[in-house]
């Protein structure tokens, strides 16, 4: 059995996801399995991994099966939008019951970042898909221009993500403790996803490797674009690794140790003590300002007798 480069960094992913997926499934039960703990997206993510590490290995031993080719493809785009969602679930969780009521953190904006990032990975998926299945130069233009809209979604999907965490770290006096420690761990991820980030788009800008010709017969294309080292068939196998595997893992490693350190629901318990707190200092501010003694029942007397001790000047 021959392997390439990239089929070594694809059993490489194999077994370092593995891990990952247990310690997400973990982290599942642990939080909760919503979609707005965030922590299911990494048993995605790790499956998708899995599934492509996987697909590319058969495929190096078998290069003229077009379908394990077309489900790895898919596989290397769709790996992206788990962290980005993942990274959006968890700015929610650093604004509870702080920031929530802000129009920048409130839940029609997390609704609408979610469906910026599904539309992104809708049309990576579809152009990817397309490009392998391409029958003519047509239809090979329109899958490319699906890839390229789908890769600059994502951009401006991190972008916003960004704006959010950066509004977040202006008001991180109002964020609960463990919760402002969570947003230490998305801003420590942020360089990291922005790597990968932009290893996708020069990706889905790299310039192909085939084309067709006037008879619609696919024809190797050499091209002498920068970009073509970006490839994610054809190009550099050390910044794929650097630019791609290293940077998407070194984000999985940050929120994945966060999810075990960090006791979020603390922060609920200390929540409710200081709103206890301060609900029992309003009502000894109102009854002070109102001239009465807060009760205690020791200074409560029963009634007895009317009073009936005449008035004397």
């Amino acid at each position: 059995m021959t392997i390439d480069q990239r089929g070594g960094i694809a059993i490489a992913e194999i077994v370092l996801y593995f891990p990952i997926l247990i310690l997400s499934i973990f982290l599942v039960v642990r939080h909760g399995a919503t979609r707005k703990a965030g922590w299911i997206f990494f048993a995605i993510l790790s499956i998708v991994r899995i599934t492509g590490g996987i697909t590319h290995v058969l495929w190096e031993q078998n290069p003229t099966n077009t379908s394990l080719q077309t489900i790895f493809s898919i596989m290397e785009s769709a790996g992206l939008s788990p962290l980005l969602m993942a990274t959006l679930a968890f700015l929610s969780i650093v604004g509870q019951y702080t920031l929530e009521n802000h129009p920048a953190m409130s839940t029609r904006t997390f609704r609408l970042l979610h469906l910026l990032g599904t539309v992104a990975i809708v049309l990576a998926i579809i152009g990817g898909t397309n490009i392998s299945s391409a029958k003519s130069q047509s239809d090979l233009n329109t899958a490319a221009t699906l890839r390229h809209a789908g890769s600059l979604l994502f951009l401006a999907f991190f972008a916003l993500i960004a704006a959010l965490t950066a509004f977040c770290w202006l008001q991180r006096d109002q964020i609960l403790k463990y919760r402002r420690k969570l947003l230490l761990a998305i801003l420590a991820s942020l360089p990291f996803l922005l790597v990968r980030i932009l290893y996708s788009v020069l990706s889905a800008f790299a310039p192909l490797p085939f084309a067709f010709d006037s008879a619609e017969h696919m024809v190797p294309v050499v091209s002498n674009s920068p970009l073509k080292q970006f490839s994610s068939t054809s190009g550099s196998w050390a910044i794929y690794l650097v630019m791609s595997v290293l940077a998407e893992y070194a984000v999985v490693l940050i929120y994945t140790f966060a999810g075990v350190r960090l006791p979020l629901k603390q922060d609920l318990a200390d929540y409710q003590k200081a709103g206890m707190h301060m609900r029992t200092m309003s009502e000894e501010a109102l009854t002070e300002h109102a001239g009465a003694r807060p009760y205690d029942s020791a200074y409560a007397q029963p009634y007895s007798q009317p009073y009936s001790q005449p008035y004397s000047r």
